[in-house]
């Protein structure tokens, strides 16, 4: 059931609390609810985005460059920052959960075979069809086995999980949603367990509620806003103010340095296509095991991508009407998610006059891509998640999504401000350094030459090498992949959870979502959090 408010609260008993009513909270609570158990599912906000329920995320950004203001990186309301997804799903790779000596100061206490299990079932859940990520392309054989480029990203088809789910759990007797229900505080028993909390409504009403077992799956930033809150009164717990809790924020490097021109072999391979299933998927070129290994590499993900479309010297009618399109934006947030939006739309001032000169020069191109992308993007079902543009040059875009790697000064901390119902604020530091963008580097250089030697094509810097790792950082943004915050490790030395995501010192409370990640892939993590919050209940259930 759905109500909002709190009212009567203190009147019942559940199996389980979740905190959040995000992808990982929802596709927790559905997956406990089919194991057996009860849930209380509260969430801070509405079915929809409300300015008050906004305003409680509010942070100290120190760096805004690098960090995106807090109404575009959470949500508040049912779905939480599944109505912000673009709805691409990718799993980490096997390496990721590995000791590697190009990502320092992480290890995982699980391993890739501990969660991957789980992938199938989070796929279920996030609606990008079958579990799988590899792909060939037809008639293409590679014998070069440092980069492969059958690696493929999946998209949901039900992005907007509240929506995708909201008359399930309004049926659901076993889960007890709470709208505008805001945890404001933890309180401890003696031996570290949690035995109540305080929650409160969007009028400020409050009710003390007694929990069995709890899980914050309230995204990275506001699970470790309600831990370091908790830790207020007790200053050694959660390892103290030295420990891990709220360090290692991580997000990923994203943009593009290069451009690529590719053979003609490739040409079919590089664009969005639908899957047997029916869903849309995509590949990327991604670096072996071995060649991360051998050239000291952090994770990375590369694919074509169409020209800087915000520089109309491409003279191209259709990326000027893109360009256009997303530089407006209230247009542009509906056509890509605002992260996605401000990186093609580029830096400031806004230049619309030459991209309508280039619509013109090619208004009938552009008249007939018009009408085909408004239908496929919002009629048509599946819709197509975004769109590519070829051109005969065969000459694109190198984009990157990489990894972050772990700095313990990359960081979130209370503030003295205090939200409007009492909970302090954060401060956020999340930092990007020439550490992050060196093995980056690299890869490029990798992959270049791999082109060269296949005969798939030729890579082309687009700065001279003294400027290449300026050039990534100043790209770099992030926010909405939370990572790394409450992160996981064999001891509370080292993290804030165990590797079945409960929190040291605390029997049971637990974390689901991605700031228990301690290293950031380059995959994004929302597919990844949820088979986590899955192998979660799985646990749940089995020590109920």
């Amino acid at each position: 059931m759905i109500t909002t408010g709190i009212e009567g609260l203190q009147d019942a008993e559940w199996d389980i609390c979740v905190v959040g009513a995000g992808p990982v909270g929802i596709s927790l609570s559905l997956e406990l609810v089919r194991l057996g158990l009860s849930v209380l599912l509260l969430e801070s906000g509405a079915v929809g985005p409300t300015a008050a329920a906004q305003r409680l995320g509010d942070a100290d950004i120190a760096v805004p460059k690098y960090h995106v203001p807090m109404d575009i990186a959470v949500q508040r309301g049912l779905g939480g920052t599944s109505n912000l997804w673009g709805g691409r799903c990718v799993p980490m790779d096997a390496m990721d959960f590995e000791a590697r000596p190009a990502v320092p100061g992480a290890v995982w206490p699980i391993a890739f075979g501990d969660v991957e299990p789980y992938f199938a079932n989070a796929c279920n859940y996030l609606g990008c069809g079958p579990p799988v990520f590899e792909l060939p392309v037809e008639d293409l054989r590679i014998d070069d086995p440092d980069f492969r480029f059958e690696r493929l990203e999946r998209w949901s088809q039900q992005p907007r999980l509240g929506k995708t789910y909201a008359n399930r759990m309004r049926a659901e007797p076993n889960i007890d949603l709470r709208l505008t229900a805001t945890v404001v505080e933890l309180a401890f028993l003696p031996d570290g367990r949690v035995d109540t909390i305080l929650v409160r409504d969007a009028a400020g009403g409050a009710a003390r509620v007694r929990v069995k077992r709890m899980v914050l799956a309230a995204g990275g930033l506001e699970n470790t806003r309600l831990l370091l809150a908790a830790r207020q009164d007790t200053p050694d717990r959660f390892g103290g103010q030295d420990g891990p809790l709220g360090r290692y924020y991580m997000g990923h490097l994203y943009g593009s340095s290069a451009e690529m021109v590719i053979a003609p072999a490739l040409d079919r391979g590089i664009d969005y296509f639908r899957d047997p299933h029916g869903y849309y998927v995509r590949r990327r070129f991604t670096p072996s095991p071995d060649l991360q290994r051998r050239a000291g590499l952090s994770n990375v993900s590369l694919w074509p991508d169409y020209p800087v479309i915000y520089d109309a010297r491409h003279r191209d009618g259709i990326l000027s009407f893109a360009y256009l399109a997303l530089s407006v934006p209230w247009i542009g947030r509906r056509i890509v998610v605002e992260s996605i939006r401000r990186n093609y739309v580029g830096p400031n001032p806004v230049r619309r006059l030459p991209h309508i000169g280039n619509v013109l020069r090619a208004a009938p191109q552009t008249s007939m891509f018009i009408p085909s992308f408004l239908y496929h993007r919002y009629l048509a079902r599946p819709r197509m998640p975004g769109f590519f543009q070829r051109n005969a040059a065969r000459r694109y875009a190198v984009r990157f999504h990489a990894e972050h790697l772990p700095d313990p000064e990359s960081r979130a901390v209370l503030t003295r401000q205090r939200d409007a119902l009492g909970l302090p604020r954060l401060a956020i530091d999340l930092r990007y350094t020439e550490t992050d963008a060196e093995p980056l580097i690299r890869a490029h250089d990798c992959f270049g030459d791999w082109l060269a030697r296949t005969g798939l094509g030729s890579m082309e810097w687009a700065v001279p090498p003294e400027r290449r790792a300026a050039h990534i950082i100043e790209q770099c943004y992030d926010g909405h992949h939370q990572i790394g915050l409450t992160r996981m490790a064999a001891t509370e030395r080292d993290g804030v959870v165990d590797a079945d995501c409960r929190v040291f010192g605390a029997a049971n409370l637990f974390v689901a979502g991605s700031s228990v990640f301690p290293t950031s892939s380059a995959a994004n993590p929302t597919l990844t959090a949820v088979a986590l919050a899955l192998r979660l209940a799985s646990l749940l259930a089995s020590a109920a």
